[in-house]
């Protein structure tokens, strides 16, 4: 009797699998995430609503329950000028055991991307990054739901992760101590849609979890796994749970993907791959949530704080500048009339953390004024170096080298071996915002020298704005 009744569990867990986790299931979700209709789901767009619906009538229709009373988390996000809406989708299945069902393990996936292009046809799909998190996590949802574990289990589709984790800080943020305390692991799932090509599953932080490593591994069924580490990634949506102190987990495939291009479309993915990662996913999952204990292992001290695989730490651009400058006759009381120069380079920003960038650049730069005789300008090759803080929007300071090698002064050519100075330092400040692989910001530059080797004290200036396209 007991084999039997063994044999009929098997096979009905079989079927719930077969029901709420296959391939099929994942397909359907990524193909309409990815669509053309959603037009890569960027903030403020009607894509991005369409998908917060989809999400949202799914967890409904698994069943889940609201959480703090909503489905809906919404917060305000401020753009230049604009108030932009945002919203997580919440929802929970609660535990069956009244001594543990307080204690939350969460499963989470980023549902915005990076939407299109104005006025062109170009869209950013955002089939692997992150359509496949989003599909995995409201098939999990329909499982535990039919399969409720003693721990309570909450459902999370994060927003406004592209523009800075902005959805799951603010989740976070929100969670009392207690709340917090009573979570005791926290999944991400970003980009899992390509097993095969990427040979294995990330589950970093993993090492985080007593016992997580090695209870991942029985369960794996064949899945290599990789970096089992006590390290929580700081480019998704672990790191606002991980520096809380809640063991965080990137469940990632790997960047072997057209990660943050167009053709990141749903045809492209491991359908296969992702419903096997689904299902040792539930596996796992429920090994967590039935077992009598889940502790961490000094979280708090195992923050990854070098880049991690979804940030590259170094990414160059080409930049071209319109600029009025100068010259500041500082032992006089006029200055020199304004006149209209530019700019063209390359530059190399390396980023130090999330929220700080080292930018280097080389550019070719004419600057002018007006003198008496005309349109005074000097060409000029110019290194400026800047520190940068900010993710989307950003401020930056710094110094520039120039390195003058000639000019004019009306219809005369400047003199660099006698008169005036080939070298140049200087200071420059500035703030600009960057979108998907555009650059705009504004930028002042002051010298500290002047431009003559001798005489009055003359030393340039000049404000204007950049246009970068980030490669």
């Amino acid at each position: 009797m007991k084999k039997l009744l063994l044999l009929v569990l098997a096979i009905w867990s079989i079927q719930v699998h077969a029901q709420s986790l296959s391939k099929d299931s994942l397909s359907k979700h990524v193909h309409y995430l990815a669509s053309e209709e959603l037009k890569g789901r960027g903030l403020g767009t009607e894509g991005k609503e369409l998908a917060k619906a989809y999400i949202l009538q799914h967890f409904k229709q698994a069943g889940l329950q609201p959480y703090k009373g909503s489905y809906e988390q919404n917060f305000d996000l401020r753009i230049k000028l604009a108030v932009v809406k945002a919203t997580n989708v919440v929802g929970m299945v609660e535990g069956t055991d009244p001594a543990l069902k307080s204690e939350i393990i969460v499963l989470g996936a980023h549902y915005d991307h990076l939407g299109y292009v104005p006025k062109s046809s170009t869209y950013y799909p955002g089939a692997d990054d992150n359509a496949s998190g989003v599909a995995t996590i409201i098939e999990l949802a329909k499982y535990f739901q039919q399969n409720k574990p003693k721990r309570t289990i909450l459902f999370i589709a994060f927003d406004a992760e592209e523009s800075g984790l902005i959805g799951s800080n603010h989740f976070v943020k929100e969670l009392t101590k207690e709340e917090r305390l009573s979570m005791k692991a926290m999944f991400s799932f970003d980009m899992v849609g390509m097993l095969q090509k990427n040979e294995g599953l990330t589950l970093k932080g993993v090492g985080h979890i007593k016992g997580g490593a090695e209870l991942a591994e029985e369960l794996a069924q064949g899945i290599q796994l990789k970096d089992l580490s006590a390290s929580t990634e700081a480019y998704t949506d672990t790191e606002p749970f991980g520096t809380s102190g809640i063991p965080a987990i990137h469940v990632f495939t790997g960047l072997k993907s057209p990660y943050h291009k167009p053709e990141d479309k749903a045809d492209l993915l491991d359908y296969d791959g992702m419903e096997r990662i689904a299902k040792f996913s539930s596996r796992f999952v429920e090994a967590l949530a039935n077992h009598t204990e889940v502790g961490a292992v000094n979280v708090m001290k195992r923050l990854q704080k070098k880049p991690g695989a979804i940030m590259k730490p170094l990414r160059f651009a080409v930049l071209g500048e319109l600029n009025t400058g100068k010259h500041l006759y500082q032992e006089e009381f006029y200055d020199a009339k304004s006149e209209v120069g530019f700019a063209l380079g390359l530059r190399a920003s390396y980023r130090l953390s999330r929220m700080y960038a080292l930018d280097l650049g080389v550019h070719f730069d004419q600057n002018a004024s007006r003198s008496d005789a005309g349109r005074f300008y000097r060409n000029s090759l110019m290194v400026p170096l800047d520190l940068k803080f900010g993710h989307l929007f950003y401020v930056n300071a710094g110094a520039y080298y120039k390195n003058h090698f000639n000019g004019k002064n009306g219809a005369e050519k400047l003199d660099f071996d006698s008169d005036f100075r080939k070298d140049e330092w200087g200071f420059q400040a500035g703030f600009g915002f960057e979108y998907s692989k555009y650059i705009f910001g504004v930028n002042y530059r002051g010298s500290f020298d002047s431009i003559m080797k001798n005489g009055p004290k003359i030393s340039p200036s000049s404000s204007g704005f950049y246009l970068g396209y980030r490669f």
